[in-house]
């Protein structure tokens, strides 16, 4: 069987919500959370942190340890040489990877990532049918692929220089079951709000366990004023930008010279007479939320 470890990338310098991964949620710090749910995925011989050297990650990597986790200090930048490290120190064939700004990210799909790559090599495993930047899904690099993209790529997203070239790599996508995807609810930990949204999930769902991401779906749509609190947070451009590589829109509006123009899924020019009418008809039909 090949060996696949968890992995969450954290540090406690994050500008916007500084020491974000040890605050409190329901008595347990944020990365204790990633932890318990990394647990919880099928198939994962060890969980690891991969953080950096700044000497301000001391107080995580203390609590790293006190959970039992492996970890690895390594460049402030270079994320790709900190899992590929944890790969060489582990002896691991691949990682599931997860940032630590997600506690509640999808534990079923992360495990039939895990069945499917012990089953059949791949070099990428993700979701197809919800996109990352809503903070629910991890996805599975094989070491070789990780060594691949390190040879041209220092960045923080290491998965983005496989999903720009896809065809270049063994890669698959799994789809989530139809009510797990809710792109509407923000779920990442990257500002004050997202905190405060996150504390009233744990605080309401929280009894010791894993909460089941169903659970949280079901509990925003019955408190809409809750799930109200982040939603004026932008995206991060990175991350709108791999949600654009991965989405199949039904129409773009893009600019034109000094005007803009519709396209539809194929790239095709639609009128904007005929754009109107089929918006007009979703509205109706009450499929568009």
């Amino acid at each position: 069987m090949k060996s696949v470890i968890g992995v969450i990338t954290a540090r406690m310098t994050s500008t916007r919500l500084p020491g974000k991964v040890l605050k409190s949620l329901a008595g347990k710090s944020i990365f204790a959370h990633h932890v318990e749910r990394m647990k919880a995925v099928k198939g994962l011989k060890k969980i690891c942190l991969a953080t950096s050297v700044d000497p301000k990650n001391k107080e995580l990597i203390r609590e790293a340890e006190k959970l039992g986790c492996g970890w690895y200090a390594g460049p402030e930048e270079d994320i790709v040489e900190r899992h590929l490290r944890l790969c060489k120190q582990e002896k691991a064939d691949a990682v599931i990877r997860v940032t630590c700004d997600c506690p509640l990210f999808n534990i079923d799909i992360s495990s039939i990532f895990v069945e499917l790559f012990n089953q059949k090599y791949y070099d990428f495993i993700s979701c197809g049918n919800m996109p990352m930047m809503q903070g629910t899904l991890t996805e599975l690099i094989s070491c070789k692929a990780l060594t691949r993209v390190h040879e041209s790529y220092r960045g923080p997203a290491i998965s983005l220089p496989i999903r720009e070239n896809l065809a270049e790599y063994s890669a698959v996508t799994i789809d989530i079951e139809t009510n797990l995807i809710r792109p509407e609810y923000r779920l990442t930990v990257d500002e004050p709000a997202d905190y405060v949204l996150m504390e009233n999930i744990y605080n309401a769902l929280y009894n010791g366990h894993a909460i089941p991401l169903n659970e949280v779906y079901t509990w925003l749509d019955d408190n809409p004023e809750v799930a109200k609190i982040n939603q004026h947070v932008g995206i991060k451009g990175v991350n709108r930008y791999v949600a654009n590589l991965m989405e199949k829109p039904l129409y773009s509006i893009v600019k034109s010279g000094e005007n803009y123009i519709v396209l539809d899924e194929k790239k095709q020019i639609v009128k904007a007479e005929s754009f109107l009418v089929n918006i007009k008809k979703m509205v109706e039909s009450k499929d568009l939320i």
